[in-house]
């Protein structure tokens, strides 16, 4: 069973087209990549990767900072503000 921390977790996979309920019980990897060229973000970001049997089931992108975030694949546009 997934506790309420995964439960939200796994609203983001579902968000993104997965879900990692069909997974429950099973053994898979998560690979983590730091992310160099995030835009607007000065703090660090990872990507989260999480596979079994060689196929990707799921993942999210994340910062470290206290007031982090976290959010599915898809990268945000860039701030034309900025620009």
């Amino acid at each position: 069973d997934f506790d309420k921390v995964m439960n939200s977790y796994n609203e983001i996979q579902k968000a993104q087209g997965l879900d990692l309920s069909k997974y429950k019980g099973k053994t898979v990897q998560r690979y983590t990549y730091e992310i160099t060229n995030y835009p607007d973000y000065d703090g660090t970001v990872y990507a989260n990767i999480i596979v079994y049997k060689s196929r990707v089931i799921g993942g999210d992108i994340c910062s470290s900072g206290i007031e982090g975030f976290i959010q599915g694949f898809e990268m945000p546009k860039a701030d034309s503000s900025t620009k």
